[in-house]
């Protein structure tokens, strides 16, 4: 893949973020504290989504620079390790995508009527920062490559 490839790859999967971030808050207001459960269910099938695709692009970028993920059971928790390391994702990115990561796990592994909804309205007020601060650190990180 040539960095022009990578580029072309990161833009797409930030639009397609992009998408389900549209999504998610045209289901999803700040002020609103009650739910019913599919619409919880939306929701965290969304920010589900945007992690994963979040995760793609980290990804595409460590097979770029040579870095294998493998597909152990713990290449989720090496892929943010991997990036940090790397310094495409500063600290405080890197607990907040481990919070995302959490919450992954939790939708898979959990019925949707025991997830807190607490759990779900923080990640989704926080989406867009995180995936503007994501963007700028990907774009200043292909940058020096």
């Amino acid at each position: 893949m040539t960095k022009e490839e990578l580029i072309e790859y990161c833009d797409a999967e930030f639009k397609n973020i992009d998408r389900i971030k549209s999504e998610l808050f045209a289901v999803f207001s700040p002020d609103k504290s009650e739910y019913p459960i599919n619409e919880r269910a939306a929701l965290a099938a969304f920010l589900v989504n945007a992690y994963s695709g979040a995760e793609n692009i980290l990804k595409q970028i460590l097979m770029f620079d040579n870095l294998d993920v493998k597909n152990s059971p713990e290449w989720h928790q090496e892929l943010l390790r991997k990036a940090a390391e790397l310094a495409i994702l500063p600290k405080d990115l890197y607990q907040i995508f481990a919070r995302y990561l959490a919450f992954r796990n939790l939708f898979i592994y959990t019925y949707i009527f025991d997830i807190k909804w607490e759990e779900i309205s923080v990640l989704a007020k926080a989406l867009s920062n995180v995936l503007v601060k994501f963007k700028s650190e990907v774009d200043e990180y292909i940058q020096t490559i």
